[in-house]
């Protein structure tokens, strides 16, 4: 390898070490083998007849687009009715062979987003455009429709669960459908009866199948975020029709909105729960528990305090869910302090403090911001203590010291605190020194955080 003349010795031999880990990590790569060159031609060789599968079946579908094109622009003129059926038979013909071509293809290769697009074309030709005069036929048309295109979906994530193309698919299925539901709930009051009493019944049973399908894959792979996504996007579904497993929908009237809001949240923080306790290192779950997580503040909740409680009593529910938050996460990270996922919570967790109490100045907030900034500063330390050799509990008591020296600053009582701020930034400055020999690599971070502290 070149190295200039002018090179340091010193920054020769650090070429040389790092020429060496190269050849040490060359065979593997983020911990899988890499694959040899006798092993990736087999594989290829392998592959070949659904490679010319996937290309045949793509010029099969080319052409039938193209024939297609043409039929529209030579039916321009007027013509006699045995040419008008003759026309919409060979157009029904096409249409149902462009639907075999387009499911073979995406069973095979999920990826194919324009097959996709081409199913969502037919979907709204026939959902939208195609409409009946006869409500119940035109609606049974629609679930038919809807129950093939998620099959479709379905038998592609089959294929490959983390599909990006099958998920976006089946998500815009589900929400053509409930947008059908809302410009039904628009129409007059007796057509709105016929929708409801036959489209609703339905949404309830597709929605209930995809939480049973969403169960079955997160329960294969707890850790796939396509399928934590679309989670997310059928309970808000949920939510907003209220459907679950007791009740169909019920009016505004009978349950309030943050009342289902409130359950779902639960709920869904819930699982979360249960898929973190299996497996801590689950980003996903870590996620999908921080969207529900309840941020509550004066503001937000001005309305229903004023009407229910007291304006003190937000700060006390806010505080009450945050500390779980951070007793759960504790419990994550003296189980697996080398792991990431519960330290990113956890950072999470404290500008989510940062912003309650920023949100107004209060002294009985910026008092629990402090008192939940040094409990966790002794419970980390106790981790620290008992990993001195992972960078995760000194890195996150360096921040903590150093947020205890800010905000103390900012106190009225400012003058008397004067021993423990320079205490919280003297320890700050020494762990992150100890951070330049724990995380090498990171020490550029680290050297910028300490000139920012002089």
């Amino acid at each position: 390898k070149f190295s200039p003349s002018f090179l340091s010795a010193e920054r020769r031999e650090k070429e040389r070490k790092r020429e060496t880990q190269s050849r040490v990590s060359i065979d593997t790569m983020h911990g899988r083998k890499r694959e040899s060159t006798a092993s990736r031609l087999e594989r290829r060789a392998k592959s070949l007849p659904k490679v010319k599968l996937l290309q045949k079946l793509h010029k099969e579908i080319v052409h039938l687009q193209n024939a297609d094109d043409n039929e529209k622009g030579k039916d321009g003129g007027g013509g006699d009715d045995d040419d008008d059926d003759h026309d919409t038979k060979t157009q029904k013909k096409m249409e149902s062979l462009m639907l075999t071509l387009t499911q073979k293809l995406v069973e095979i290769q999920p990826e194919m987003i324009t097959c996709w697009n081409k199913r969502k074309a037919r979907f709204c030709l026939y959902v939208v455009v195609r409409q009946q005069k006869n409500e119940e036929e035109e609606e049974e048309r629609l679930k038919n429709v809807a129950k093939e295109e998620l099959h479709v979906s379905e038998q592609g994530l089959r294929r490959n669960p983390k599909s990006y193309c099958a998920w976006e698919h089946r998500r815009w299925v589900i929400a053509r459908l409930y947008d059908r539901i809302l410009s039904s709930s628009s129409s007059s009051s007796s057509e709105r009866g016929n929708e409801d009493s036959s489209l609703l019944p339905f949404m309830k049973d597709v929605v209930l199948r995809e939480r049973e399908m969403l169960e079955t894959l997160l329960n294969a792979d707890d850790r796939n975020f396509h399928a934590w996504n679309y989670r997310r996007f059928v309970v808000d579904k949920i939510t907003r029709y209220y459907f679950n497993g007791e009740h169909d929908r019920m009016n505004e009237e009978e349950v309030a909105d943050d009342v289902i809001e409130n359950r779902t949240r639960e709920e869904e923080a819930k699982y979360a729960r249960e898929k973190i306790s299996k497996n801590f290192s689950n980003y996903s779950a870590w996620h999908h528990r921080s969207v529900h997580f309840e941020q509550l503040d004066d503001d937000k909740n001005q309305a229903s305090v004023t009407t229910e409680t007291s304006s003190s009593s937000s700060p006390t529910r806010f505080q009450a869910v945050l500390d779980a938050e951070f007793e759960l996460v504790s419990q994550a990270f003296f189980t697996e302090p080398e792991d990431q996922s519960a330290w990113m919570y956890h950072r999470w967790l404290l500008s989510q403090l940062d912003a309650y109490s920023s949100s107004s100045s209060s002294s009985s907030k910026n008092a629990y911001k402090i008192q939940t900034f040094q409990r966790e500063l002794d419970r980390i330390t106790e981790v620290s203590e008992m990993e001195p050799t992972c960078k995760w509990p000194a890195l996150v008591c360096a921040r903590l010291h150093k947020l205890l020296a800010k905000e103390m600053k900012l106190d009225d009582d400012f003058e008397r605190r004067a021993d423990v701020i320079l205490k919280h930034s003297i320890k700050a400055k020494e762990l992150y020194e100890k951070l330049l020999l724990l995380d090498p690599l990171r020490k550029g971070y680290y050297r910028d955080v300490l000139d920012r502290m002089l």
